[in-house]
């Protein structure tokens, strides 16, 4: 159904302004909406953990491996080879929501209460290798990307994104020009 034809068929009911209201605020509420990205790794997760088992050897890009990152503004992936005997390298890859959450304490002037916070300017787009300080380490790459599933999906599902946003914008535009219209 057309935007223009929702709009229409919201202004013909007794409360039209209020449901084109409750909308937009839903639809803006659906836009802040945390980040999703992609979440695999290479070992079983632990007992006490609220994750399954999501492994990157069996990583297809399907709905099983999304998960919300209400504390990231960015998603992760990170891939290092390790050296084997016999000259043998193993590549591993790991994906996941950046750890941008952190944790601090605030006085109210009577209790001292935690509270989370996101730092947004921990990490920057693109892939970046790790600094192994002079240890010998495996050869690791931490790459950081700011889209909703932008660390393992495939190059085609992007632009349905880009479709879904479009659509926001012209109902969101159209809402507002019937709000303005009441006055």
């Amino acid at each position: 159904m057309k935007t223009e034809n929702l709009a229409n068929m919201f202004v013909k009911t007794e409360y039209g302004h209020l449901v084109i209201l409750a909308a937009l605020v839903l639809q803006l509420a659906s836009n802040a909406m945390s980040l999703r990205c992609y979440y695999c790794t290479i070992q079983p997760p632990s007992a006490n953990s609220n994750r399954s088992a999501r492994f990157c050897s069996n990583f297809d890009g399907s709905s099983m491996y999304e998960v919300e990152c209400p504390y990231s503004t960015f998603c992760m992936k990170k891939t290092f080879d390790l050296q084997l005997q016999k000259g043998k390298t193993a590549r591993g890859v790991i994906r996941d929501c950046a750890p941008q959450r952190y944790n601090y304490q605030t006085y109210d002037g009577t209790k001292w209460q935690s509270q989370d916070a996101v730092a947004d300017k921990a990490y920057v787009a693109g892939c970046h290798p790790s600094d192994s300080h002079g240890v010998k380490s495996p050869t690791t790459e931490y790459c950081y990307c700011s889209g909703n599933l932008c660390n393992g999906a495939k190059p085609s599902s992007e632009a349905s994104h880009h479709h879904t946003d479009a659509m926001a914008v012209i109902f969101v535009f159209n809402a507002m020009k019937y709000i303005r219209s009441l006055r």
